[in-house]
């Protein structure tokens, strides 16, 4: 679009110069040419004036009379008395002077040196004829110096309004770009990414609009993500109840086949809640473990009441920061939490323990339970220590 716009502004700036300059060369070409012709003119009428100044004064046009009235004759001027002689340094055009003679009258032609007029004077002598003449080069003067000025005036034209019109096709172009490469990012899941509001008042209008539905964006996920998780949350107070009755039950196949349902499903509802607190963007945060721990410890704190189960908190004042999400810091310190009930029975108490230094936290929950059965390897994958 840029270069698009550049090819249209020096298109139409080139024609506009054409239609000036062309004409105003012309212009100069034709002043050029009428100042030379008026000067010679100008100078054959004033020695056609001496002429007949001379013809009428008391020496008249015979002897030296003349030449002294005439004085130095200019360049490219003569005066032809009626016997052919001439008086000046100019080589008169003897067609334009038979011209003259046999009309009477004052003409004037252009030749092969330039520009010529010829002014008949008629005296009692006869006719004398006074001449004058302007070479090309007269005719010519200051007109390819006036050319290049336009020439040049033109490029600069052309010139300026280039870098006019990149200014301003920069001005539409950067900042549509800009918002192309953030509509992507949005596309992409980066729910953070936020377009300048810069511009011609239509992009700002179009950035602010981007801006509102990100933001729109943003918070409807993040208020489904939130229900979403809330409502696992609400799942495991239940499905904790629910595992403690089919403790109870005294048939073992009964038992651990409705154990095996119910691990499936508090697997799902982890699954659940993982997915759901998984931040679209993928952008780092910091967040305050101690306050996400304490907001875990008052939800299951009711289930522990409802339980009979006695548990202690200590945990030390202050913010303890740390390189993670509320949402991932909850879903951890359920699953720790939930092991207490899942793994006890009803009555076991249990505690949790925090402590914070400048760059680091521990956390440590601990039941009251009689820990792992005899010969049982806690770190193995697909083991449970709970009761039957």
């Amino acid at each position: 679009m840029r270069t698009r716009l550049n090819l249209l502004t020096a298109g139409i700036t080139i024609l506009v110069v054409v239609a000036f300059v062309v004409p105003l060369g012309f212009l100069v070409d034709r002043q050029a040419d009428q100042r030379g012709r008026l000067d010679a003119e100008r100078t054959a009428q004033t020695l056609a004036a001496v002429v007949v100044r001379a013809a009428v004064s008391s020496d008249g046009l015979e002897g030296p009379g003349l030449t002294a009235l005439l004085g130095p004759v200019p360049e490219g001027s003569a005066v032809v008395l009626e016997d052919g002689t001439t008086i000046g340094p100019a080589e008169p055009d003897g067609a334009l002077l038979e011209e003259v003679a046999a009309a009477g009258t004052s003409l004037a032609a252009y030749n092969d040196a330039g520009y010529g007029i010829a002014i008949p004077v008629f005296t009692d002598a006869g006719t004398i004829v006074v001449y004058s003449s302007v070479p090309d080069e007269d005719l010519e003067r200051g007109v390819l110096r006036a050319w290049l000025l336009l020439l040049l005036l033109g490029a600069g034209l052309v010139a300026a309004s280039l870098v006019i019109s990149d200014r301003l096709g920069r001005a539409v172009v950067g900042p549509s770009r800009r918002i192309a490469r953030a509509a992507e990012a949005l596309g992409g899941g980066d729910l953070d990414v936020r377009v300048e509001e810069e511009g011609p008042e239509e992009l700002v209008a179009i950035a602010e609009a981007f801006n509102t539905l990100a933001g729109r964006i943003r918070a409807l996920l993040y208020a489904e993500r939130e229900e979403v998780a809330d409502l696992s949350h609400r799942l495991r107070t239940p499905l904790a109840a629910l595992r403690l009755r089919v403790e109870q039950l005294r048939d073992p196949e009964e038992r651990a086949e409705l154990g095996s349902h119910l691990d499936r499903m508090s697997k799902a509802v982890d699954e659940l809640i993982v997915e759901a607190r998984v931040p679209s963007g993928g952008t780092e945060t910091v967040v305050d473990v101690l306050a996400v721990l304490e907001a875990r410890i008052k939800f299951w704190g009711l289930l522990a009441e409802d339980q009979g189960r006695e548990f202690h908190v200590d945990i030390p004042a202050g913010p303890a920061p740390v390189k993670a999400t509320r949402e991932d810091s909850a879903a951890a310190f359920d699953s720790l939490i939930g092991n207490v009930f899942t793994h006890t029975p009803a009555g076991v108490g249990f505690g949790i323990v925090a402590r914070a230094g400048d760059e680091w936290v521990e956390i440590e929950i601990a039941d009251d339970g009689d820990g792992f059965p005899e010969g049982l390897d806690p770190v193995q994958r697909g083991a449970s220590a709970a009761l039957h």
